[in-house]
């Protein structure tokens, strides 16, 4: 007949059982767990130094004649072209060298207005992958050219850079027109008896400065003519976004253990059917 112990019910006996059989196991095989942690240690930081650092960064951009949808939706062509290592496609598109876009891993383009509006005044961002933050400025150039030299686009720049040119043309004209008539009105004599359409000079000067200042501004939109405005610039980081030192280590831990425990089961197993065979 047997006792039965107050103390200790049979599901504890069992889990009391099985932790020892569990410490007993991991003492019989520890220096192989050990070997396992020293090993996936140095893993992790070797992975970590020699695998390449990867770099994240974000322009702001604003389109005139687009909406933020059609511009993401070649972003996302150029993107798949990218992902395809289609490079030697993408680069004459982009007016670069493959060399550049060999530092690009990807490009993705994102409304800053989440909810879609063909009217949407905020513009969109595109959030580059690159291996090389040197690369960011000409990356910038060559996704502005490409964005700005799509058919319908530079269509839509050649009309308004004829009109800016016309614009000019007339004010530069009319300023001519205007100094003409100051000529006149300061010429001796004819204080004594001025032109009457004319006018005063004090008139004239203020509508040629108002002119001057229309003019510059034709010139300055002429110069930078494009159909996007750039609201912040590529701005390059130092800390990459690639996996950190700790994941690798951790990584390389789990990896390192869990081969030293499967070796530590297999190795458990032969020995015990040894022993059976003994027996």
């Amino acid at each position: 007949m047997t006792e039965n112990n107050p103390g200790h019910s049979p599901d504890d006996v069992d889990l009391i059982a099985l932790l020892e059989r569990i410490y007993l196991f991991f003492r019989r095989f520890r220096k192989a767990f050990l070997v396992a942690v020293v090993a996936g240690i140095f893993l992790g930081c070797v992975v970590y130094f020699v695998s390449p650092k990867i770099y994240q960064s974000k322009v702001i951009l604003h389109p005139s004649y687009l909406t933020n949808q059609e511009e993401i939706e070649i972003l996302d062509y150029w993107n798949q072209l990218l992902q395809r290592n289609e490079r030697k496609v993408l680069a004459p598109i982009l007016n670069c060298s493959d060399d550049l876009l060999r530092q690009v891993i990807s490009l993705e383009g994102a409304q800053i207005q989440k909810n879609y509006s063909s009217t949407d005044p905020n513009g969109f961002y595109i959030t580059a992958l690159v291996r090389d933050n040197s690369v960011l400025p000409d990356l910038q150039k060559a996704i502005i050219h490409g964005l700005d030299n799509t058919d319908y686009v530079k269509q839509k720049n050649l009309e308004k850079r004829h009109d800016l040119e016309q614009l000019i043309s007339k004010t530069t004209t009319e300023i001519g027109r205007l100094d003409s008539m100051k000529r006149r009105i300061e010429e001796p004599g004819a204080g004594k008896d001025p032109p009457p359409a004319v006018g005063n000079v004090e008139t004239i000067n203020r509508d040629r400065m108002d002119l001057n200042e229309k003019l510059l501004n034709y010139q300055n939109e002429l110069k930078s003519l494009s159909s996007l405005q750039v609201l912040q610039s590529f701005i390059p980081l130092n800390t990459p976004v690639s996996r950190s030192l700790k994941t690798s280590i951790a990584l390389g831990l789990i990896l390192c253990i869990a081969v030293a425990y499967l070796y530590s089961l297999l190795k458990y197993v032969e020995d015990r059917l040894k022993k059976r065979v003994k027996n």
